[in-house]
């Protein structure tokens, strides 16, 4: 059973889980270009990549997010690593009935590499801002992170101008990582509380997990508060979620229908013609018992299925006991629900890691 009935009790557990959830400071150090451009390149020159995206404030003229990557080179102390800047630009945006001001830049980062020494000092650095030899006058207040998302604050709210040319930039911002970059929804706050979603590029955040049903078997909270869709998904939420609740467009009625356009406003892909999911991105599952509950499987590093039945054990066994090759031809019914219409496959961002995956659901 895929459904879970409303409890106060629940609820107010949950809040207080949200409300002890800590942002972890990440340590900011100023830098010059050349800085870098030494721990990515014996020779202290790099090639870069840029990309740019314009950001949606009531704004006239141009303005932008700017992302840039480069990797490091052998004999450097980043070989093999990747290096992420962004920079905001309003220089050549015109406020039309305000002058909008940005301040904080939210993004999907993952892992951040905390071993290089950016700014000489002999300790390590997690985040670094281009103060000289580059482009920009606003550098970081801050960055927090807090599970995969980190919100950087500007010191200064970033602005756009009177006329073309008076606007504001931020310096170049940047962290490393052990992923290459793939296009990911960055989130540019302004000062009145408006959210803009600009693309941005940062680490290739899906994966395909392994067959690891201990994490999701702990007998407590994960267990119980995780159903099948947290499980096809690989996200923990602690909310049973359910198809379209995060993106306000759940399900009515429980059929094929209903609940695959629901995954569907979640932000999941319908799998292609070619049968293969793109981007890295994981092959999940979807039944109905028509009228009564849907069921997701997922497809796991391996080539094998696993599924979580509700709030009991992640298992990689059909009603049978035999493993899942193929969920369309395993044994889907049980004691009072039969899981008979099959209703086409689905691809998710997942995670190597589990729970970690990168879905909005709830």
């Amino acid at each position: 059973m895929n459904k879970k009935p409303f409890s106060y009790l629940y609820m107010s557990a949950l809040v207080l889980v949200v409300l002890f959830t800590a942002a972890c400071p990440l340590k900011v150090v100023n830098v010059s270009a050349p800085d870098i451009n030494c721990v990515f390149d014996p020779s202290c020159r790099i090639t870069v990549t840029d990309s740019s995206a314009p950001i949606p404030i009531p704004a006239e003229g141009t303005n932008f997010l700017q992302s840039r990557t480069f990797v490091g080179k052998p004999g450097s102390p980043a070989n093999g690593l990747y290096g992420y800047e962004y920079r905001i630009d309003l220089r050549n945006a015109v406020g039309i009935t305000y002058i909008p001001c940005i301040s904080s830049m939210i993004i999907e980062f993952g892992p951040v590499v905390s071993t290089l020494d950016y700014d000489g000092d002999g300790s390590s650095d997690q985040v670094f801002v281009i103060t000289s030899g580059g482009l920009g006058s606003i550098g970081l207040a801050s960055a927090d992170k807090i599970g995969n998302e980190i919100t950087f604050t500007f010191s200064s709210p970033v602005c756009a101008g009177g006329r073309p040319g008076d606007g504001q930039s931020t310096y170049f911002f940047g962290l490393v990582s052990t992923k290459p970059p793939g296009f990911v929804t960055a989130k540019v706050k302004e000062t009145t509380g408006t959210v803009y979603n600009v693309q941005a590029r940062a680490p290739q955040k899906c994966g395909i997990p392994p067959y690891n049903p201990s994490y999701w078997n702990d007998g407590g909270t994960i267990q119980h508060n995780n159903n099948c869709y947290n499980y096809a998904n690989n996200k923990r939420t602690d909310t049973y979620a359910q198809p379209g609740r995060a993106a306000g467009a759940m399900y009515s009625n429980l059929t094929c229908t209903e609940v695959y356009n629901a995954a569907i406003a979640d932000g999941l892909v319908p799998l292609p013609a070619s049968g293969n999911c793109p981007d890295g991105k994981a092959k999940i599952a979807l039944f109905v018992d028509p009228g009564v509950d849907y069921h997701w499987y997922r497809l796991d590093r391996g080539g094998m299925w696993s599924h979580k039945p509700g709030a009991t054990q992640a298992t990689n066994l059909d009603n049978s006991g035999n493993p899942i090759s193929n969920p369309e031809t395993a044994d889907r019914c049980g004691d009072w629900l039969c899981y008979t219409d099959f209703c086409g496959y689905l691809c998710c961002c997942s995670d190597e890691i589990q729970g970690q995956g990168h879905e909005n659901i709830n």
